[in-house]
């Protein structure tokens, strides 16, 4: 069985169908070839025995159509016409996420949303306009009323496509909206045609997990994705803590990526089986710097921290260097009862900094975006938080010394960075109050460079402190009490 994947270039560099191809090479070993129709990833493995880049130039001229392709019809009709294409396939987004194994049989299945017979809202959108009109064309033809748009691996064999297209042509359009959804009319004409022809509900929170319109936290995602066989999300659910998710599960590289893409330098960072330390290691397996050995945690995770700060009266004011979206800075506003929280941030890409490298340096666009979520997510917090743009050291300038309960650090995260978000935020801090920051752990990941442990660990040596940690499997935060 092989895998087809629709795909056109992401604003997050990819990484979803980098995460979601690690997924498949974790939970479905058996497939054949992995095909992808449309733009090429950077990453992409050169093995084309095992992946293979086919742009729509390719086959878009069967039938006359012009490149890229954007109706999802289409590209199913012209993605089974790849010729080398196993006739039983999987057809996949790059925002379908495996989360535990999926067997073959469990593959196969003809996976439904609901019977759209009984919904009695359509809503809006240009989406839902469009699974309404292929509803309706669907009833009008005397075909059952299904939704097949599960957003799930979804089951295919060429002769099922070829007689659905045969079927639908008249409606298949090039415009991405209108016309047909492929899943829904592909599935509804072999339901009428094919028998047997068993249907597997989806239930929402069982089989999948599924994140849109609105991003959510980390303990809520890790939360939801424990039991279902599925992810699924959308570019607004895409934010730093599904990211963060997804980079603990899937942590390294996989036979579809391309290796060489990575420099010789380059360090795999992965848990140790059966322990909850880290190990860092060059492709030769030459251990370079030990971070196995962490101090006993003094707290589960970095969600008690705001708990932490208030045992110790710790109610002053506050900042956290780094803010992206706002989702720990709300977080901390929640729980600790301090007086006013600084939210430290630039927003500014860094396209010239060769040594930053990390998901959270992406374009000014994005940048924009983010803070508009960030002062959104905030404003319930108008009379206890207040949002600077402003870079680390612009902001540390503001701040007298010992005039801060605590500083978190979560911005660049390569030594020279962190080094100096060290010296200019430790005189900031009152004695009695806290240093702490966000990635405890030296490697290199697919979120990013990190040399934060290697780094906090000498500074306190050179300053004669300790640092604790909290105790998350891989995403730890540190902590510095000011003398």
């Amino acid at each position: 069985m092989d895998i087809v994947y629709v795909f056109r270039h992401s604003q997050f560099d990819d990484l979803e169908l980098r995460y979601s191809l690690r997924s498949i090479a974790t939970y479905a070993p058996y497939i054949r070839k992995v095909w992808v129709f449309g733009d090429r990833p950077e990453f992409l493995s050169d093995d084309r025995s095992v992946i293979e880049h086919v742009p729509h130039e390719a086959i878009a001229w069967v039938g006359g159509h012009r490149a890229p392709v954007t109706n999802f019809f289409l590209m199913l009709w012209l993605s089974s016409l790849i010729p080398e294409l196993s006739f039983e396939y999987l057809w996949l987004c790059d925002d379908f996420i495996l989360l535990q194994p999926l067997p073959i049989d469990v593959a196969r299945q003809n996976r439904y949303l609901e019977n759209m017979d009984d919904v009695e809202n359509r809503g809006r959108g240009l989406w839902k306009e469009s699974l309404w009109r292929t509803y309706d064309l669907l009833k009008r033809l005397n075909y059952p009323g299904y939704n097949f748009e599960t957003h799930t691996p979804t089951y295919y064999t060429k002769k099922r496509v070829f007689e659905a297209y045969r079927a639908f042509r008249d409606f298949v359009t090039e415009d991405r909206f209108f016309g047909m959804l492929g899943p829904s009319a592909v599935l509804s004409h072999a339901l009428r045609h094919e028998s047997p022809f068993p249907l597997t509900k989806v239930v929402e929170g069982d089989q999948r997990a599924g994140f849109y319109n609105e991003a959510s936290d980390y303990e809520t995602i890790f939360r939801r994705c424990r039991g279902p066989q599925f992810l699924n999300f959308d570019d607004k659910a895409f934010n730093d803590e599904m990211q963060r998710f997804l980079s603990e599960k899937f942590p390294t590289p996989c036979v579809y990526e391309r290796r060489a893409v990575h420099s010789q330098k380059m360090l795999e960072l992965a848990p140790a089986r059966g322990d909850s330390n880290l190990e860092v290691t060059t492709n030769s397996s030459q251990q370079v710097h030990d971070v196995r050995h962490y101090p006993t945690p003094i707290m589960k995770d970095r969600s008690e921290f705001g708990g932490f700060l208030n045992a110790q009266e710790l109610w002053g004011e506050g900042a956290e260097v780094g803010v992206a979206v706002g989702a720990y800075s709300e977080s901390l506003l929640k729980t600790w009862r301090g007086r006013r929280l600084h939210c430290i941030d630039p927003w500014t890409a860094s396209s010239d900094d060769s040594v930053y490298i990390d998901i959270n340096n992406v374009s000014q666009d994005a940048q924009d975006r983010r803070h508009a979520e960030a002062v959104r997510r905030l404003s319930a917090f108008a009379d206890r938080c207040q949002v600077h743009r402003q870079t680390s050291r612009e902001a540390a300038a503001s701040f007298a010394e010992g005039s801060l309960d605590f500083v978190y650090l979560d911005a660049r995260h390569y030594a020279d960075a962190v080094r100096e978000d060290l010296d200019l935020w430790a005189p900031k801090v009152r004695s009695g109050g806290y240093l702490a920051g966000h990635d405890y752990l030296d490697g290199i990941l697919p979120s990013g460079h990190f040399q934060v442990k290697s780094t906090v660990d000498a500074w306190a040596r050179q300053h004669g402190l300790l640092v604790a940690c909290s105790g998350e499997h891989v995403w730890r935060s540190w902590f510095i009490k000011i003398p």
